[in-house]
């Protein structure tokens, strides 16, 4: 038995249906024309049902109820003033994201009470350790280092002393000769003319060396406590007189000293004594040799009020005089010498020291040297050459009543 249709009704059918395949056909077209975009988390709230916050956003909310203090609330896209909900299936998918620092551990996973809140104005964040207790897979996130602000120019301070310790035969000294000093022991070699006797070569066969050192074990900053030996024999050729022996002045000493920062200080012993040159005393049968000697404990100290610029004094006495020699005495002066290390290139230097003696009616003499120094790449060893002025009472004691005006060339190496 065949169905009846009417003709009207089959037409109606067939017309719904061809409209329902041309509406499907046009909403795929649209859809594949259309760039894929990520869900919002605003337009998935409206369209879905509220399932209410979840344990850890309401922590969150609590511990930012105050919006003037953190006006920018979690949870919520910068363009929307109010807190929106996120789905629930949403929070699934950020479950299965990995944590930051750490693979085997999902930050989801810590309770509430394990959710710290963090002062941005503390100097010192905490580590991964006080954050995820039992996790030792990155401990170099355990550590930072202290606010800049905090360091000092001391070595001491900055180690807490534990950059100190002993140091035999150190190769620098805390307290430099002083470079116009014409009695420190060093090597030089100068040519110097003296205006009544002519030409003569000042030499000087001397060394500082440090023996012991309580202080900073690194020579890039020197600071401490130093033991140093100082030995120097200084003798005068006559280069008038095929370059005979005037005189000799021989020069022992042990000083203690102290560095830190810009200052520094120097407690010392020293023995000299005076002789003439036996070529001098033929040339002069007349000379009244002396036996010139000087024991004396000298306290000295240094500034550095730029660390290439220094100033220095220090007073001597003799406990032990024979010859003339009377117990005070007086030194200072300034220096400049740069302390970086130029290499070949070198750079300037000048020095002036003044030289005061009682047993001259505290009179004394000035030493002026100018010229170009060059410092140890390995060490502050220091090499000079340059021009030199003295004018005043001689530094050969055997002549110590005697006065000089001298200017030449000279070079110098100091330790």
């Amino acid at each position: 038995m065949r169905l009846f249709i009417p003709i009207s009704l089959q037409r109606f059918l067939w017309g719904v249906l061809v409209s329902a395949v041309c509406a499907n056909l046009e909403a795929q077209q649209f859809a594949s024309s259309q760039p894929f975009m990520a869900p919002s988390p605003h337009a998935a709230g409206l369209q879905q049902p509220n399932q209410g916050p979840s344990q850890a956003q309401l922590y969150l909310e609590n511990q930012y109820t105050n919006r003037q203090q953190n006006p920018i609330q979690l949870g919520i896209p910068l363009h929307h003033n109010e807190p929106v909900r996120t789905a629930g299936r949403q929070q699934d998918i950020t479950r299965n994201l990995p944590p930051l620092y750490s693979q085997s551990r999902r930050e989801s996973d810590l309770l509430p009470n394990q959710i710290q809140q963090i002062n941005s104005s503390q100097p010192v964040f905490p580590s991964t350790y006080e954050l995820y207790p039992e996790s030792s897979e990155y401990p170099e996130f355990g550590t930072m280092t202290d606010p800049e602000g905090t360091y000092t120019d001391s070595i001491e301070q900055l180690c807490a002393e534990s950059c100190w310790g002993w140091t035999v035969l150190p190769t620098d000294l805390l307290y430099k000769s002083y470079l116009a000093g014409p009695k420190e022991s060093r090597l030089a070699l100068a040519i110097l003319h003296e205006k009544d006797i002519g030409w003569q070569m000042e030499l000087e066969a001397g060394a500082r060396v440090g023996i012991l050192r309580y202080g900073s074990i690194t020579d890039g900053v020197l600071e401490g406590w130093q033991l140093d030996i100082e030995g120097a024999g200084p003798p005068r050729l006559n280069m008038e007189e095929e370059m005979d022996l005037d005189a000799t002045d021989f020069r022992v000493g042990v000083p203690l000293t102290w560095r830190r920062g810009a200052y520094q200080a120097k407690f010392a012993y020293y023995h000299t004594s005076a002789h003439a040159g036996d070529e001098y005393i033929e040339r002069n049968p007349g000379f009244q040799r002396i036996n010139y000697v000087r024991d004396a404990f000298v306290l000295g100290g240094g500034y550095f009020p730029d660390p290439d610029l220094r100033l220095y004094a220090e007073i001597g006495y003799a406990f032990n005089t024979d010859g003339g020699a009377q117990p005070w005495e007086l030194q200072f002066g300034a220096e400049f010498s740069p302390v970086e290390h130029s290499g070949i290139f070198g750079a300037p230097f000048w020095a002036i020291n003044g030289y005061l003696r009682e047993e001259v009616n505290w009179g004394g003499n000035v030493n002026i040297m100018v010229g170009w120094q060059w410092r140890g790449d390995r060490n502050n060893h220091l090499f000079r050459i340059g021009l030199q002025y003295l004018d005043g009472k001689t530094m050969q004691y055997a002549f110590f009543n005697n006065s000089e005006q001298f200017v030449g060339f000279g070079t110098w190496y100091d330790f």
